[in-house]
């Protein structure tokens, strides 16, 4: 059970991913319009912020962190399991759900639109940079910020550029390895994913790049193919990330032990597909490159 919770907990984090989307006879916005935006990604609620709308915001999930000044009045939601009779009570204008818990409480959404006449955005799952921009449209066009949309999306491509240009002649490092999670299993990050696309942007090796999504793998895989630099999103300190590799049988003394060959940048700017993305990207190529 904790291994399927695990499974199910990545999918909704490092999601966070945001491309096409599909709205519920969506109305254009009007300046004057008093909206009412919840917001069940923290991914989308950090775009939602950027292109102006933060004040907009009178709801979000419990796991929303950022910006760091949200305010303490937003009530808070569970998305694993959605308050409606709280979501009512908001008379939302719009709702921002995410394709990877979209389906479980489609029922629940439906209703509070419904009873509401709040318009529903459904953002997938992002698996590339470029879809991003692509979230960050949709989510401007259904918000009526659709110009400043335009605006983030140029600087953020600008952002990239800058940073691919800074790192294009540097030396190859060999192979990194996308950590998630080292127990009970050892969940790493593969091909068709959001982070898996960094690497790539960067012109960085994924060790994993045989397989797709976020797949268990055994300590036998990780030590075979020995990976020269270990990036973790598990969110602490290089010491114990030591220790936790050090944990894996026949782990010990491997390169990825040692924290030259350690990246640890905060997991929210690596693993959700928003505005902080570059901010991820830099970070990483700093590690692997200097």
């Amino acid at each position: 059970m904790k291994t399927a919770y695990i499974y199910i907990s990545l999918l909704t984090i490092v999601l966070l991913a945001a491309c096409g989307a599909e709205t519920n006879d969506q109305a254009a916005v009007t300046e004057d319009e008093e909206m009412r935006i919840i917001s069940l990604m923290p991914s989308n609620t950090e775009i939602i912020s950027e292109l102006g709308a933060k004040e907009n915001l009178t709801a979000v999930t419990v796991s929303d962190n950022y910006p760091e000044d949200l305010s303490e009045d937003l009530t808070r939601l569970d998305s694993f399991a959605l308050d409606e009779e709280a979501m009512m009570a908001l008379e939302p204008s719009h709702i921002v759900s995410h394709a990877s818990g979209h389906d479980a409480n489609k029922d629940i959404i439906d209703r509070v639109a419904s009873s509401t006449g709040a318009e529903v955005l459904v953002v997938d799952d992002a698996q590339k940079i470029e879809e991003i921009y692509s979230t960050i449209t949709n989510i401007g066009e259904f918000i009526g910020k659709a110009d400043e949309a335009e605006r983030l999306n140029t600087e953020l491509q600008e952002t990239v550029g800058s940073i691919q240009a800074e790192y294009e002649t540097k030396a190859d490092k060999g192979d990194a390895l996308l950590l998630i999670s080292t127990a009970p299993d050892i969940y790493i990050a593969g091909n068709d994913t959001f982070m898996d696309d960094f690497l790539h942007t960067l012109n960085i090796n994924n060790t994993f790049d045989d397989l797709n999504g976020f797949p268990a793998i055994t300590s036998e895989d990780l030590i075979s193919r020995a990976p020269n630099t270990v990036i973790s999103s598990l969110g602490i300190s290089n010491d114990e990330l030591t220790n936790e590799l050090n944990n894996i049988a026949g782990l010990q003394g491997a390169p990825i032990t040692s924290e030259e060959n350690q990246c640890t940048p905060n997991p929210d700017i690596i693993s959700r597909p928003g505005p902080r993305f570059t901010e991820g990207l830099a970070a990483i190529a700093a590690c692997v490159y200097e």
